[in-house]
């Protein structure tokens, strides 16, 4: 079923989005491009901690797809980047919202790709 979704929105939530988390933190604010999120704010719109929320922040503002402000506490913005970052981003909300299972699927295929990965580094039973 991964066809349906085009090849330049698989690359790029391969190369930019690590978990369920991110893009769905990435589709809220993109729907309020104008607004400041506070952490807490986003945990309680994705209905995680905000200790889990704020790496998935950080690492969206890594990716290019967020900016952030220090205030009390860290504000966070929708801006990506570049135009062609915000083009792949409604892209991917396009698909996601037409094709929920198979975006998702292959969110989860890239992290279990990286725990897989990780396991293959330590596998010591390899024939040498």
């Amino acid at each position: 079923m991964a066809s349906v979704i085009p090849l330049e929105v698989r690359q790029f939530i391969l190369q930019r989005i690590d978990s369920i988390a991110q893009l769905e933190a990435v589709l809220l604010l993109r729907q309020s491009p104008d607004s400041w999120w506070e952490t807490k704010q986003v945990a309680d719109r994705l209905y995680i901690s905000a200790e889990d929320c704020a790496p998935v922040l950080d690492g969206l503002c890594r990716q290019g797809l967020l900016i952030y402000r220090k205030e009390l506490s860290p504000l966070y913005r929708y801006r990506p980047d570049t135009g062609e970052l915000r083009e792949m981003v409604d892209r991917l909300a396009y698909y996601y919202s037409k094709h929920l299972v198979p975006v998702s699927n292959l969110v989860h295929a890239k992290a279990r790709m990286r725990i897989e990965g990780f396991a293959r580094a330590f596998d010591l039973t390899s024939e040498e």
